[in-house]
C-alpha cells in the first residue's frame, strides 16, 4: 500500500514542473476571456452595478400556486393548501377577470431585512396557520352572523407572485408588475364594488412599496395605517447607508421612499403600536413627521383603551382611502415570536383584532392590505404566530366585505 502511495505521489509531482508554472505577474496581466475591454471592477460587472430592469418589460408576471394536498373536506388539516381552503385562481390571467372580488396573494420576499431573514416563507406559513378556517365554517361570534367567505364578495387565493431571490430591485419590480396585473382585473360583483382588492401576505415589509405603487393608478394617494413596532420611514442614510439604490430600499425605509414618490396622503398616515429604538434624538421623528405620519405608541393603549384609539384613527383619516399595513411585530413577542426584528412591550392579539374591527365598524374605506414579517422558522410548536396571522387576515377580510369601495371619479 505504501509503495503504491509513493508511486502516485511521484507521478503527481511530474505533472507540473517548476518550469511549467505561470508566474503570478503574468496571471495578473491576463485579460478577461471573451471581452478584452471588460472592467476588472467586480461591482461594475455585477448585478449590483446596474439599476436598469427594462429586461423585465417582455416578461409576464408569474404566479406560483399553493401546494395541493389530497382534497378531503372533513378535516381542517387536510385539503387544498390554500388560505382557509379557498379556491385557487391565477389572478393575473385575463381569462379570470370578473371571477373574483377579493384576493389573498403571497409575496415570498425577504431581501430587504436588516436582522433575521426567513420571511419569504411567510405566505406558506400563514396558509398553514389558516388550516382551521374555511368557507364552510366562516361564521364566528363577533361579526353578527356574517361569513366573509360567503357574502357578496367572491374571495379567492391568488397564490404567490414569483420574484427572484438574487436581485432585490428586480424582485421589487416583479412584485409591482404582478400586483398591477391583478389590480387591472374586473371584479365579479361590480354593483357592490368596482375594483378588486387584495390582502397580501409577506414577505418582509419592503413589499408595501411595490404594492402601493401598483395601487396608485387606481386609487391615487392613500392614507397608510401602519401597525408596526417600528417607524419604517427612516431616511436611507440612517438605515442602509444610502450608498446605492440597492441599499436605499429596505423594510425600514419603504414608507420614506413611498412619500418621496408622492404615493402617500400628505398628513393622514399613522403608525400604531410603535415602540422602537431611534438612531437620533430628533432627526428620525422629524423626518417621520415630514413624511406625513403621526403615531400612537404601544404604551398609550393602556391609558386610551381600544375605543379611544379607534376614535383617534377615524378622526385623523377622515374620508380618505386607507391602505392597511400590519407588521406582525406590532404584537408582543408572547403572541407573535416568529418575526425578524422583535420588540418587547407590544399589543395582544385581542387588542389588535378589536382595533381593526373598530375601524371596520367605523366604515373606513380600505382599498388594500398587507400582513408581513412572519418568519415561520422562529415560530413555536403551537404555531402561535401563524395562527395569529390567519386571525388578522380573517379580520381584514371582514372589513373589506363590510365596506365595499368604489374607485374615485375621474
Amino acid at each position: 500500500m505504501h509503495s503504491i502511495l509513493f508511486s502516485l505521489l511521484a507521478l503527481s509531482g511530474t505533472v507540473v514542473s517548476q518550469s511549467d508554472k505561470i508566474p503570478f505577474s503574468e496571471l495578473d496581466s491576463q485579460q478577461v476571456l471573451g471581452n478584452a475591454r471588460k472592467s476588472s471592477n467586480f461591482i461594475a460587472n455585477s448585478i449590483f452595478g446596474r439599476n436598469d430592469v427594462r429586461a423585465l418589460d417582455h416578461r409576464e408576471p408569474k404566479i406560483i400556486a399553493p401546494t395541493f394536498l389530497t382534497p378531503v373536506d372533513d378535516f381542517g388539516y387536510s385539503g387544498l393548501g390554500t388560505f382557509a381552503h379557498l379556491d385557487f385562481t391565477d389572478c393575473t390571467k385575463s381569462e379570470n377577470s370578473g371571477t373574483f372580488d377579493i384576493g389573498i396573494v403571497g409575496h415570498p420576499f425577504d431581501l430587504g431585512v436588516s436582522y433575521r431573514p426567513g420571511a419569504r416563507f411567510g405566505p406558506n406559513g400563514a396558509r398553514q396557520g389558516a388550516r382551521r378556517l374555511s368557507p364552510a365554517a366562516g361564521w364566528d361570534m363577533d361579526h353578527g352572523g356574517i361569513n366573509p367567505f360567503r357574502d357578496w364578495a367572491v374571495v379567492t387565493d391568488c397564490g404567490d407572485i414569483s420574484n427572484t431571490p438574487f436581485d432585490k430591485l428586480v424582485a421589487i419590480h416583479e412584485l409591482e408588475r404582478g400586483m398591477k396585473k391583478i389590480n387591472e382585473q374586473e371584479p365579479k360583483n361590480k354593483t357592490a364594488a368596482d375594483a378588486v382588492r387584495l390582502i397580501t401576505i409577506g414577505g418582509d415589509h419592503t413589499i408595501t412599496l411595490p404594492i402601493i405603487r401598483a395601487l396608485h393608478s387606481t386609487w391615487g394617494k392613500v392614507a397608510v395605517l401602519h401597525f408596526d413596532s417600528h417607524l419604517d420611514t427612516w431616511d436611507p442614510k440612517q438605515l442602509g447607508g444610502g450608498l446605492t439604490k440597492y441599499s436605499e430600499v429596505n423594510h425600514g425605509t419603504m414608507l420614506h421612499v413611498a412619500h418621496e414618490e408622492g404615493l402617500l396622503s400628505n398628513n393622514s398616515n399613522m403608525h400604531l403600536g410603535s415602540r422602537c429604538a431611534l438612531f437620533s434624538a430628533h432627526f428620525d421623528l422629524n423626518n417621520d413627521l415630514r413624511c406625513g405620519f403621526s403615531y400612537i405608541r404601544a404604551r398609550e393603549l393602556d391609558k386610551l383603551g381600544v375605543e379611544k384609539v379607534v376614535e383617534k384613527i377615524v378622526k385623523h383619516v377622515g374620508d380618505q382611502y386607507v391602505y392597511l399595513s400590519v407588521d406582525i411585530d406590532v404584537l408582543d413577542p408572547a403572541f407573535a415570536p416568529a418575526t425578524g426584528t422583535i420588540e418587547p412591550g407590544g399589543w395582544t392579539s385581542r387588542e389588535l383584532l378589536a382595533i381593526i374591527k373598530g375601524l371596520s365598524d367605523a366604515g373606513l374605506k380600505i382599498v388594500g392590505a398587507d400582513v408581513v414579517e412572519f418568519t415561520p422558522v422562529y415560530d413555536n410548536a403551537a404555531e402561535t404566530t401563524g395562527i395569529a396571522m390567519s386571525g388578522i387576515i380573517y379580520e381584514i377580510l371582514h372589513w373589506m366585505v363590510r365596506v365595499p369601495v368604489s374607485k374615485p371619479k375621474a
